[in-house]
């Protein structure tokens, strides 16, 4: 959080997140590294396209490391959208064979189908939603606000302000998940019909050879067992070539599966090293600790 992303919050910090991310810094420092020596943040404006924030963020920090380690290469630890950001980085031709391991958790590597309800703006029946945390409430506080300061045209201004938003919804990979029609008709709409498609993460994961061509090590850990929204399913609305119309009204089809926001087949959608933890998306970070030990020390 910034007072770039937030007028008034000051510098870069983990914001109200900062109760879950701070000690995890705090796990690390206690495995002997040191702040700001050989252990940095990459904070980070996550409202931007993920190319973007690559560019603009995660490149220069990256420099900043191998000019004061004086390392030619570095572990990259990261946490939901990190992941893809990580990800934008290594697949890229920008990529400065400077990576030794890629330790990813609760990345949604496929899209997560909460943010396909975020980015066209439908609502969810009552009692519906699968379990609240604090990455599902800031979401949702986020986008009320940007709503509210823009009520000619709401959604125009998440599309606007929020891009990365469109790069999180359900890819390829994921496989179909909105469903439609009555008890005794219901069926899915096909991801190849759907207008709103994940073109970012579909030429991700198409690529991602390249993750272990260029000898990359590769850790995914995914948290499991919490209520998780697997998919949607329209109880009011109707769909048109594709794409929502009307107010879409949906209802959540939810699996213990997954950590509360993403599935672990959406984690897993890469190879690599892949390991479960009981626990929701945040919670994820501190459970890993003997997962992280095995591979940075």
């Amino acid at each position: 959080m910034s007072s770039i992303i937030i007028p008034g919050t000051g510098d870069w910090s983990f914001g109200v997140a900062g109760v879950f991310y701070e000690p995890f810094i705090q796990l690390l420092e206690q495995m002997g590294y040191q702040l700001h020596v050989d252990l940095f943040i990459a904070y980070y404006d996550w409202r931007q396209r993920i190319p973007d924030i690559v560019d603009t963020y995660l490149m220069p920090i990256l420099y900043k490391v191998r000019r004061v380690t004086g390392a030619a290469h570095v572990h990259l630890i990261c946490h939901s959208m990190g992941g893809l950001v990580a990800r934008g980085y290594v697949q890229s031709r920008h990529y400065q064979n400077d990576v030794d391991q890629l330790i990813l958790l609760c990345t949604p590597n496929a899209g997560s189908p909460s943010n396909y309800r975020y980015w066209t703006g439908g609502t969810l029946e009552p009692d519906w939603e699968a379990s609240e945390n604090i990455v599902t409430i800031a979401m949702n506080s986020y986008l009320d606000n940007l709503k509210h300061d823009n009520p000619e045209n709401p959604f125009e201004a998440v599309h606007t302000v929020f891009p990365s938003l469109h790069e999180l919804v359900p890819a390829k990979d994921y496989g179909d998940y909105l469903v439609v029609g009555c008890d005794n008709a219901m069926r899915f709409v096909p991801y190849r019909t759907m207008q709103i498609q994940n073109a970012f993460l579909d030429r991700l994961n198409a690529g991602r050879a390249i993750i272990y061509h260029r000898g990359i090590r590769v850790t995914l850990i995914a948290g499991i067992e919490t209520r998780t929204v697997q998919f949607l399913r329209m109880v009011q609305g109707s769909m048109n070539n594709g794409e929502p119309h009307g107010a879409p009204v949906w209802r959540t089809v939810n699996s213990d599966a997954g950590d509360g926001n993403v599935m672990v087949s959406s984690v897993f959608v890469l190879e690599g090293d892949k390991h479960l933890i009981e626990g929701n998306h945040m919670q994820v970070l501190l459970r890993s600790e003997f997962i992280l030990r095995s591979k940075l020390i």
